[in-house]
């Protein structure tokens, strides 16, 4: 076991490192994202993001109807150092994010900071699949205390295959002093079929996956979705050294 938790730490520090290819960093800038930028990347998350993650598009949430969790979303990454834009030199705009935020065990249980009665019954789904991962991620990994919460990661279908999500990945996440910080891991409830392969590949292990049964309608009719995607994947990279 040990062994195994070495293997993909290394995996994953070298992917830290954030050496892209010259040609991406040539025709992109990876910038930290802070509070000032919210208007920004909810425009291009509002405009593309609801057409390209899965279980937006399985669900059938739109802008109308899920502008709140993105908000939410977006408000609660921003407050933290961690989060990043991807900036094609070209045009000048946004063409992907990576925001994560952090999150307590002592804190497990805060307030949502919005009107979850506003919701539709597909924003429902979705936030109930999400609050039972992160829930049950505290009662699999008692030894964790705090942990960096991969919120999102956005890439323009116009942009995609290049590399960038990759070099998202750890960009900009100092190992060594996120532990001295106290942070224990990394956590990701990973909505999309792509995006948990490439958490594999980075190391990250599967605790647990959302349920069949959590994808029914409650005019008995279930959710499909429009590729390879079943479910949220509840992914654990843990720093703490063996």
């Amino acid at each position: 076991a040990r062994t195994v938790g070495r293997v993909a730490l290394a995996v994953a520090r070298f992917s830290t490192l954030g050496n892209g290819a010259p040609d991406l960093l040539a025709k992109y800038s990876f910038e930290p994202a802070t509070t000032k930028d919210k208007g920004l990347i909810m425009d291009v998350t509002l405009r593309h993001f609801f057409t390209l993650e899965p279980h937006m598009r399985a669900l059938g949430i739109t802008e109308p109807t899920g502008r709140d969790l993105i908000d939410s979303t977006v408000t609660k990454a921003l407050a933290f150092p961690y989060s990043y834009m991807v900036v094609h030199k070209d045009s000048g705009k946004i063409v992907g994010v990576r925001l994560m935020s952090a999150a307590e065990r002592q804190n497990m249980d805060e307030p949502l900071n919005f009107d979850i009665g506003k919701l539709d019954e597909s924003c429902l789904i979705f936030l109930s699949i999400l609050f039972n991962l992160y829930k049950d991620f505290w009662r699999l990994r008692p030894e964790a205390q705090k942990v960096l919460c991969r919120e999102m990661t956005f890439v323009h279908s116009d942009h995609q295959r290049q590399g960038i999500a990759q070099h998202l990945v750890h960009l900009g996440l100092d190992f060594d002093k996120l532990r001295e910080s106290g942070i224990d891991g990394i956590m990701s409830e990973a909505s999309s079929f792509a995006n948990q392969k490439l958490l594999a590949k980075n190391g990250y292990e599967e605790l647990e996956a959302s349920k069949k049964k959590e994808y029914i309608r409650s005019n008995g009719e279930p959710v499909v979705f429009h590729d390879a995607t079943s479910s949220v994947k509840l992914v654990y990279l843990n720093l703490q050294k063996p």
